[in-house]
């Protein structure tokens, strides 16, 4: 008896969303609020409640900005390619020279 085909989605490499953020980019967030209320917290003795406020949120200010603007929606390795075509000029190019592959020999015909 033949059980047929039961769908498993293994294809399917979607990281999932927490309140409408994308996967590990949450994380980004959530270290990025912990570190601000440190910050704030650190401040306070020495600030005012708005000084220590205002500088603390800046962490997560910038955080914000990068995860909407660099990776939410965006394909995988997107910010890291358009960091480095920024840097470098080669983000999304293959490289000029490829490596020989180690596999393949110097002689072709070496043996024969």
């Amino acid at each position: 008896m033949s059980r047929g085909i039961i769908p498993t989605h293994a294809g399917d490499d979607s990281d999932g969303k927490i309140w409408g953020v994308e996967g590990v980019n949450i994380l980004f967030l959530l270290a990025a609020g912990v570190i601000g209320i440190g910050l704030a917290m650190m401040l306070s003795k020495h600030h005012t409640p708005m000084v220590s406020v205002a500088v603390g949120g800046i962490p997560l200010l910038i955080v914000t900005l990068y995860v909407f603007t660099m990776r939410q929606g965006k394909p995988k390795s997107f910010d890291t390619d358009l960091i480095e075509t920024l840097a470098l000029g080669n983000g999304w190019t293959a490289p000029k020279s490829q490596p020989r592959s180690p596999l393949h020999p110097i002689h072709p015909h070496a043996g024969s």
